[in-house]
């Protein structure tokens, strides 16, 4: 099990990479090619947190800091946390229907609750596989 300083290291390092790619008119970086938000689609979005993970993944596959009992839950991962965001983005939109404010609220909380869902999902992949073992 990792430790508490590793996780909220993970947390932190997607926030952080998830923020650099963003791309907003309010930054003061350029936009990164290939991995930045073209537009404020769904679909860009949903890259975006792609990409976030796969680089914060790479990140700690080069400093020898993701052990190979992660790496098929790491993949998993890779696939289910971008799988579930057009899903959230409805339920903030169409189900919940906030808008100005709010809306913006609840998306700007999605920032650290995906690499905490992420975290969760892997820890709990982790157990499973190697009980299963």
């Amino acid at each position: 099990m990792r430790t508490i300083g590793g996780k909220i290291g993970y947390i932190f390092a997607n926030v952080v990479v998830m923020v650099i790619l963003h791309g907003n008119s309010k930054q003061f970086w350029p936009k990164i090619p290939y991995l930045s938000l073209r537009d404020e689609s769904v679909g860009e979005h949903t890259r975006l947190i792609f990409n976030t993970l796969a680089i914060t993944t790479l990140g700690q596959f080069l400093l020898g800091k993701l052990p190979r009992e992660r790496r098929l839950p790491r993949a998993i991962v890779l696939a289910a946390i971008p799988a579930a965001l057009p899903t959230l983005i409805w339920i903030g939109q169409r189900g919940l229907r906030l808008k100005g404010k709010a809306g913006e609220a609840y998306n700007l909380s999605l920032v650290p609750l995906l690499p905490i869902g992420a975290m969760v999902l892997e820890d709990a992949l982790t157990e499973r596989l190697s009980a299963a073992a």
